[in-house]
């Protein structure tokens, strides 16, 4: 009886022992579960308005700098539809997000969607009465697929249409290779008659160049003569302003002899004027009678004989016939 009742006082110690000892752990899991949702510790709301609330649910983990200070605590919708989602975060979290602080949704491969917090950069502080921030939703991987299937869409088309473009333009493209090749060719002929032309006329340049300097030594010699003949010129101006004032007075000399002859003409004129109109009276009769004279010598035939030829009448001064101009005969 000893040895049974001992056994079955052991088992008794043994099954309170588990009993203890499971209650331990679920005390210690009880503790874990509200340290985790910060039953422990001193928390703040705060919330924002979306108008779809995909991925997101109540117990959602809030980091702040990736680090995790709260969670998504309800989700609640509103008259208009929109989605009202609340964050409980602990108090020390809360005091440094200011103003213009916002969430944004980020999923990572394998691991749940998370609510980032980004503090923000103005001077006042979230308030308390009102704690409400800007959320800004990521795109999905189907709403990114579908916005790239929107894009790439037109640019495959696009390709589509101008590779058929490019197919049924392929016999002029191949004649446009064949143009291009020829022009080629064509401008490499070009080209080395360019070179040889610019070799040429780098050879006539040459020679211009050497002519030109023959020219230029020719030039210069020429106004070297030019420069002697100018001083030879003006030596003789010198020598003509040495003696121009004497010549100038000669020629003032000269000037008074001729008014004083001018003024004797002019008194010879004056008395002959006075004498002249009797003499010529008395001429004219003289020189009938030498008319008739020579005219009774004339008809007799020994002296006619002797007697030259009359000359040849003289023209008038103001003639314009110089062929008929008759020279004086000799005395």
């Amino acid at each position: 009886m000893s040895l049974e009742s001992s056994k079955a006082s052991s088992m008794r110690w043994q099954v309170l022992a588990w009993s203890l000892l499971a209650l331990l752990l679920m005390i210690g899991l009880g503790l874990g579960i509200a340290y985790r949702h910060d039953l422990f510790t001193r928390t703040a709301e705060l919330y924002f308005l979306t108008n779809n609330a995909n991925n997101l649910a109540p117990g959602t983990t809030v980091r702040l700098s990736g680090y995790r200070v709260g969670a998504v605590s309800e989700m609640t919708m509103q008259p208009d539809l929109k989605v009202r989602v609340t964050l409980t975060v602990g108090a020390d979290a809360f005091a440094n997000l200011r103003s213009d602080a916002h969430a944004s949704l980020v999923r990572e491969q394998l691991r749940a969607p998370a609510l980032e917090l980004f503090a923000g950069s103005a001077a006042a502080s979230l308030p308390a009465s009102k704690p409400e921030i800007v959320y800004n939703r990521g795109a999905t991987l189907t709403e990114m697929a579908d916005e790239l299937r929107a894009r790439v869409g037109p640019i495959l088309d696009d390709v589509k249409q101008l590779t058929g473009t490019l197919r049924d333009k392929q016999d002029d493209m191949r004649a446009l290779v064949d143009n291009m090749r020829v022009a080629t060719q064509e401008l490499a002929s070009a080209s080395k008659d360019m070179r040889l032309l610019a070799a040429d006329a780098r050879g006539r340049v040459g020679s211009l160049g050497a002519e030109l300097q023959t020219a230029a030594g020719t030039l210069s010699q020429s106004i070297g003569r030019t420069g002697a003949v100018i001083g030879q010129a003006e030596t003789a101006l010198g020598k003509v302003n040495e003696s121009l004032p004497g010549m100038l007075q000669k020629a003032d000399r000269t000037l008074e002899q001729l008014q004083g002859a001018a003024a004797e003409a002019r008194q010879v004129t004056a008395a002959a004027a006075v004498q002249l109109p009797p003499l010529m009276r008395s001429v004219a009769p003289l020189v009938d009678d030498a008319r008739d004279m020579a005219r009774g010598l004339k008809q007799a035939w020994p002296l006619s004989s002797l007697l030259p030829a009359p000359p040849a009448l003289l023209l008038p001064i103001d003639s314009q016939d110089a062929k008929a101009l008759r020279a004086l005969p000799s005395q």
